[in-house]
């Protein structure tokens, strides 16, 4: 899985590549399966897999591609590895 990871977010970013996921930070222009942030209004999430190598999906021209969007504020590393690998996540409950 590859995630993009908002800068200052270190510790999180290590421990995510330690268990083998692929972890870079946003802007850095690849593509991700998932977008980890806490601070909304300071990054461009649009950027977030709006390069041609995304858009030119080997799957097919009119393919759908996105990223799971995580706020990762006031949750644990186990919790952040469980949405990750769950793909699922709900700020309402």
């Amino acid at each position: 899985m590859n995630i993009a990871i908002q800068r200052g977010l270190d510790g999180l970013k290590s421990t995510l590549q330690s268990m083998g996921y692929t972890v870079f930070y946003i802007g850095e222009n690849s593509v991700a399966d998932a977008v980890l942030y806490n601070e909304p209004d300071t990054y461009p999430y649009y950027d977030v897999n709006n390069i041609p190598s995304a858009s030119a999906s080997t799957v097919g021209a009119n393919a759908a591609y996105g990223a799971l969007l995580v706020n990762v504020s006031n949750k644990t590393e186990d919790e952040i590895v469980k949405i990750l690998n769950s793909r699922v996540y709900s700020p309402l409950f």
